[in-house]
Protein backbone atom coordinates (compact mmCIF):
# COMPACT_ATOMS: atom_id res chain seq x y z
CA UNK A 1 0.00 0.00 0.00
CA UNK A 2 1.75 3.38 -1.18
CA UNK A 3 0.32 6.53 -0.35
CA UNK A 4 2.46 10.12 -1.69
CA UNK A 5 2.36 13.51 -1.70
CA UNK A 6 4.23 16.04 -4.07
CA UNK A 7 4.68 19.71 -4.27
CA UNK A 8 5.94 21.78 -7.68
CA UNK A 9 5.99 25.53 -8.90
CA UNK A 10 4.19 26.20 -11.43
CA UNK A 11 6.97 26.37 -14.01
CA UNK A 12 7.83 22.74 -13.11
CA UNK A 13 11.13 23.61 -12.53
CA UNK A 14 11.44 22.24 -9.32
CA UNK A 15 9.53 20.09 -6.97
CA UNK A 16 9.48 17.44 -3.64
CA UNK A 17 7.82 14.02 -3.57
CA UNK A 18 7.49 12.08 -0.35
CA UNK A 19 6.61 8.56 -0.56
CA UNK A 20 5.20 5.98 2.31
CA UNK A 21 4.83 2.69 1.78
CA UNK A 22 4.02 -0.51 3.97
CA UNK A 23 4.64 -3.76 2.98
CA UNK A 24 2.46 -6.66 4.66
CA UNK A 25 2.64 -10.36 4.83
CA UNK A 26 4.42 -12.74 6.00
CA UNK A 27 6.98 -10.11 7.12
CA UNK A 28 5.61 -6.68 7.50
CA UNK A 29 7.70 -3.68 7.17
CA UNK A 30 7.47 -0.10 5.78
CA UNK A 31 9.31 3.10 3.89
CA UNK A 32 9.64 6.00 3.02
CA UNK A 33 10.98 7.90 0.22
CA UNK A 34 11.87 11.88 -0.29
CA UNK A 35 12.73 12.77 -3.74
CA UNK A 36 13.33 16.41 -4.58
CA UNK A 37 14.17 17.42 -8.67
CA UNK A 38 15.50 20.61 -10.46
CA UNK A 39 14.51 21.06 -13.95
CA UNK A 40 16.80 23.87 -16.70
CA UNK A 41 16.33 24.00 -19.37
CA UNK A 42 19.22 24.42 -21.13
CA UNK A 43 18.31 25.09 -24.94
CA UNK A 44 15.03 25.21 -26.47
CA UNK A 45 13.48 25.96 -30.27
CA UNK A 46 10.78 25.23 -32.11
CA UNK A 47 12.05 21.63 -32.88
CA UNK A 48 13.97 20.59 -29.73
CA UNK A 49 14.70 20.92 -26.27
CA UNK A 50 17.42 20.42 -23.65
CA UNK A 51 17.39 20.22 -20.44
CA UNK A 52 19.37 18.91 -17.59
CA UNK A 53 17.61 17.48 -14.26
CA UNK A 54 19.32 16.25 -11.08
CA UNK A 55 17.45 14.46 -9.20
CA UNK A 56 18.19 14.11 -4.77
CA UNK A 57 16.36 10.74 -3.48
CA UNK A 58 16.46 9.53 0.27
CA UNK A 59 15.38 5.84 0.89
CA UNK A 60 14.41 5.26 4.76
CA UNK A 61 13.18 1.75 5.92
CA UNK A 62 12.63 -0.35 8.32
CA UNK A 63 14.88 -4.04 8.22
CA UNK A 64 15.22 -6.70 10.40
CA UNK A 65 18.84 -7.29 11.18
CA UNK A 66 19.68 -10.81 12.54
CA UNK A 67 23.37 -10.98 14.57
CA UNK A 68 25.60 -13.68 15.92
CA UNK A 69 27.73 -13.48 19.03
CA UNK A 70 29.23 -15.21 21.46
CA UNK A 71 27.19 -14.97 25.11
CA UNK A 72 28.24 -16.83 28.33
CA UNK A 73 25.34 -19.15 29.51
CA UNK A 74 26.12 -21.31 32.48
CA UNK A 75 30.16 -20.65 32.16
CA UNK A 76 30.24 -21.73 28.36
CA UNK A 77 30.50 -19.48 25.59
CA UNK A 78 27.48 -20.17 22.92
CA UNK A 79 27.10 -18.56 19.68
CA UNK A 80 23.99 -17.16 19.90
CA UNK A 81 21.40 -15.34 17.15
CA UNK A 82 19.77 -12.13 17.92
CA UNK A 83 17.24 -10.32 15.98
CA UNK A 84 15.96 -6.88 16.13
CA UNK A 85 14.48 -4.47 13.84
CA UNK A 86 16.05 -0.82 12.45
CA UNK A 87 14.76 2.28 11.20
CA UNK A 88 17.36 4.32 9.13
CA UNK A 89 18.21 5.60 6.16
CA UNK A 90 19.26 3.27 3.70
CA UNK A 91 20.38 5.20 0.36
CA UNK A 92 21.18 8.57 -1.18
CA UNK A 93 20.84 8.73 -4.85
CA UNK A 94 22.04 11.60 -6.63
CA UNK A 95 20.79 11.83 -10.54
CA UNK A 96 22.42 13.92 -13.15
CA UNK A 97 20.63 13.31 -16.39
CA UNK A 98 20.33 15.54 -19.57
CA UNK A 99 17.44 14.95 -22.07
CA UNK A 100 17.06 16.04 -25.18
CA UNK A 101 13.47 16.25 -26.46
CA UNK A 102 11.98 16.70 -30.27
CA UNK A 103 8.87 16.09 -32.14
CA UNK A 104 8.39 12.50 -31.48
CA UNK A 105 11.71 11.54 -29.79
CA UNK A 106 12.82 11.83 -26.35
CA UNK A 107 16.62 10.54 -25.26
CA UNK A 108 18.40 10.68 -22.00
CA UNK A 109 21.38 10.16 -20.87
CA UNK A 110 22.44 10.29 -17.14
CA UNK A 111 24.84 9.58 -14.35
CA UNK A 112 23.36 7.89 -10.83
CA UNK A 113 25.42 7.53 -7.60
CA UNK A 114 24.35 5.65 -5.23
CA UNK A 115 25.85 6.77 -1.46
CA UNK A 116 24.24 3.82 0.85
CA UNK A 117 23.98 3.93 4.62
CA UNK A 118 25.53 0.90 6.67
CA UNK A 119 23.08 0.17 9.32
CA UNK A 120 24.18 -1.45 12.92
CA UNK A 121 26.75 -3.86 12.73
CA UNK A 122 27.09 -3.52 9.17
CA UNK A 123 30.90 -2.75 7.15
CA UNK A 124 31.14 0.42 5.44
CA UNK A 125 29.21 -0.39 1.97
CA UNK A 126 30.82 0.83 -1.25
CA UNK A 127 29.49 3.94 -3.29
CA UNK A 128 28.40 2.93 -6.72
CA UNK A 129 27.54 5.01 -9.96
CA UNK A 130 26.45 4.03 -13.43
CA UNK A 131 25.38 5.57 -16.64
CA UNK A 132 21.46 5.45 -18.00
CA UNK A 133 20.41 5.91 -21.75
CA UNK A 134 16.70 5.43 -22.50
CA UNK A 135 15.08 6.68 -26.17
CA UNK A 136 11.31 7.23 -26.25
CA UNK A 137 9.60 7.63 -29.14
CA UNK A 138 5.99 9.14 -29.23
CA UNK A 139 3.01 7.85 -32.07
CA UNK A 140 -0.08 9.66 -32.91
CA UNK A 141 -2.47 6.48 -32.25
CA UNK A 142 -5.47 8.90 -33.78
CA UNK A 143 -4.69 8.26 -37.36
Amino acid sequence: MDVSLGIRNKKRTFGTTFSASYLFGTEESYQLISSSFLNFTLKRTSNFALRFKPRLNFIMAKQNITTSRFVLVAGKRVLSTFNFDVFDLLNTQLNFPFSLSTRSWDFELGYNLNLPNALVNENNIDTTGFLNFSVGYMFDLSK
